[in-house]
């Protein structure tokens, strides 16, 4: 059993977000621990000591984060060592990693810096080759307390050496996470069309529902010794379930739908282009933060005013006075037109009223059409989401994204 604390009140008061509790918790799972609880706290050492009292009687190892600067309002360091009964003293190692870190960046030793190579005498150091704060490591009672510094790539760099650590001390059992990736279907009938499914999952199974705009993950958890037996168990049940909503599963493990677009295009030899409106160029967003997106993707026109659309798409101005800028008839027309433009293969087109204004009785805020589009066919659907201006962009690209999956399986 594992906690993670967090120390600063810059967390507190929403100036920083908490990735490091994040990241640490997807690699102490990975490794084989149950994270307990992620808590942040403030740099206060009535704060600090009673969290880590709390902590101690039910986690076997502690990581904290943060605190461990060189000014004033750093307590972690001093707290830890006083609740562990230590001295705090000069390792020559650190100064030296400290000292070498400033001088090669052309700066001098001052008492701040001189001060950081303090540590406890009761701690085992980390030593931070990306920084200047030492990691500290306590053992009492059998359980580990470990400090590292909050700045999040002097933390990462230090966890390579903890995780050698744990392994010396704790031995692990096999955890496995399997994610199932699902369209189409929300998450309340989602759940109603795998009741029997679900109540027929073998007790070591645990199922969650992570719903997020447009579709949700089904997480298929199992522990066990060996890795192998548990991975066999819950493919059987992923087998079952790809039975039950074989249209609406679209990732047994784990890919976005813009990398699985990405993968079939490059199969197939094939480009795509974008043509938005509502979405502003988050789909090729999406689409290009794939990594060798340019062996398929060619571009994006962002037609957010009319005369773009009717410029750079060719769509009949008439068209748009007659059925607004929002309908069928224009959307259709910005796929096929990006599609002439960009000479590509594919095409998705997106016009619809994000909001929180701009809608109308006839065209509430939420109203989408998407057109995805080859050479051959053009497929458009009218889509009414809600009134959160960036949910609805998400749900909209999302929708366009899996509406050309759907084109591209046809």
């Amino acid at each position: 059993m594992l906690d993670i604390i967090s120390i600063g009140d810059e967390l507190l008061i929403g100036q920083t977000l908490n990735t490091n509790a994040h990241w640490i918790a997807k690699e102490m799972d990975a490794l084989g621990f149950r994270v307990r609880e992620h808590i942040s706290i403030s740099d206060a050492k009535e704060h600090i000591v009673y969290t880590l009292d709390n902590s101690l009687l039910k986690a076997d190892v502690v990581l904290i984060t943060g605190g461990l600067g060189p000014t004033n309002d750093d307590l972690t360091l001093p707290v830890l060592n006083e609740y562990f009964g230590g001295e705090l003293v000069v390792n020559q190692d650190v100064y030296n990693d400290i000292e070498q870190l400033i001088t090669s960046r052309g700066f001098e030793m001052n008492d701040n810096n001189k001060q950081q190579a303090l540590v406890s005498s009761k701690c085992k150091v980390i030593r931070n080759k990306k920084g200047t704060a030492p990691g500290l490591w306590f053992e009492k009672d059998n359980k580990v307390v470990v400090a590292m510094p909050g700045v999040p790539y002097e933390m990462k760099g230090m966890v390579e050496t903890i995780i050698s650590w744990i392994k010396q001390k704790y031995t692990f059992p096999e955890i496995v996470h399997q994610m199932v990736l699902t369209k189409g279907l929300p998450e309340s009938k989602l759940a109603e069309i795998l009741t029997d499914w679900e109540s027929n999952l073998p007790s070591t199974i645990k199922l969650a529902y992570l719903p997020s705009p447009g579709r949700v993950k089904l997480r298929l958890t199992s522990i066990g010794q060996n890795r192998a037996e548990v991975q066999q168990l819950i493919d059987e049940q992923v087998a079952l379930l790809t039975n039950i909503i074989p249209d609406n599963i679209y990732s047994v493990d784990n890919k976005n739908l813009e990398e699985i677009i990405g993968d079939l295009l490059r199969h197939n030899k094939q480009t795509m282009a974008t043509a938005e409106s509502c979405t502003g160029g988050y789909i090729a967003h999406l689409i290009t933060s794939i990594s060798g997106s340019s062996d398929y993707f060619k571009g994006a026109i962002v037609s957010y005013a009319n005369e773009v659309k009717i410029n750079e798409l060719r769509v009949n101005s008439t068209d748009i006075d007659n059925y607004g800028a929002v309908s069928e008839q224009v959307v259709v027309q910005m796929a096929k037109g990006v599609l002439t433009k960009l000479n590509v293969d594919y095409a998705i087109a997106t016009s619809g009223i994000a909001g929180p204004t701009g809608g109308t009785t006839e065209k509430p805020v939420g109203t989408v059409w998407i057109a995805v589009a080859n050479k051959n066919e053009v497929m458009a659907k009218k889509y009414l989401f809600g009134t959160d201006r960036q949910v609805n962009i998400e749900r909209a690209a999302f929708a366009g994204l899996s509406m050309l999956y759907d084109l591209l399986n046809d």
